[in-house]
């Protein structure tokens, strides 16, 4: 029994570890932004990491992100241009944000038990067009874009680029979590 609770906590703690990692790999990802002159929402690297935590963290994924907005609500400049506080929060990519949120809370109940490739692939289309959905509704419903504009700077420039960040996402994860992925890839 001893040897069984042992583990525990050592599982424990290297999953507190790995929340910690995802964190600061978040921060990381959010400092390494591509300004569009044309759209309030930057090129980021978040939502790579995002899913990345999914099929390493599963459900767990929460605790990590939870930590990177209490990190930025209390004022530690870990928000993209070392932004912090709540009006952070609420500004042009708020909506972005939230999303992130919701995806690590639903999307590792799409991927539970084995995760092959194409699983992970379409699950995380369906993500990125929730976050799509949430960041242009921000800026519609908040900063009054007509919708064919919110479409325009908040979804349009980031299609092909979050293709690529999903699929890269799962091609390094799979092989990550080697007891949760499956070899069969389609």
């Amino acid at each position: 029994m001893r040897a069984v609770t042992h583990s525990h906590k050592l599982s424990l703690f290297a999953e507190g570890l790995l929340v910690c990692l995802f964190t600061l790999l978040m921060i990381t990802a959010a400092y390494i932004r591509i300004p569009l002159f044309f759209s309030p929402v930057p090129i980021t690297m978040q939502t790579f990491v995002l899913f990345v935590s999914i099929i390493v963290l599963g459900h767990r994924a929460v605790f990590f992100y939870i930590s990177y907005l209490l990190l930025g609500l209390g004022g530690v400049p870990v928000f993209g241009n070392g932004g912090a506080g709540y009006l952070y929060l609420v500004g042009p990519t708020g909506g972005y944000l939230i999303a992130f949120l919701l995806i690590a809370l639903i999307m590792p109940y799409f991927l539970k038990g084995k995760i092959s490739v194409l699983r992970a692939l379409c699950t995380f289309c369906a993500g990125n067009i929730l976050i799509y959905t949430m960041g242009v509704s921000w800026l519609v419903f908040c900063y009054r874009y007509p919708f064919k504009l919110a479409f325009s700077v908040g979804a349009l420039p980031f299609i092909v680029g979050d293709i690529f960040k999903i699929v890269l996402a799962v091609l390094i994860s799979i092989p990550l979590n080697p007891l949760r992925c499956s070899k069969e890839s389609f």
